[in-house]
């Protein structure tokens, strides 16, 4: 990951192979923050890191696809 961060805003859309496809609720302004992300309906904890390294490429790669 580039050394600058960019800030991801609430409700972006992730995707995790478990639980489907999600959205933040909160914004994310730095990789060390723990961020809610709604996945059907349950409220989950998440860390920014694996969000940002993990669940935003998934859903990126999943609609690059269609």
């Amino acid at each position: 990951m580039s050394e600058e961060f960019k800030v991801i805003q609430p409700t972006t859309k992730v995707y995790c192979p478990e639980r489907g496809e999600g959205w933040t609720l909160t914004g994310i302004t730095g990789i060390d923050e723990q961020t809610s992300v709604m996945f059907n309906g349950v409220r989950y904890t998440i860390s920014a890191k694996k969000i940002v390294e993990e669940l935003l490429p998934n859903y990126i790669k999943m609609n690059n696809k269609a």
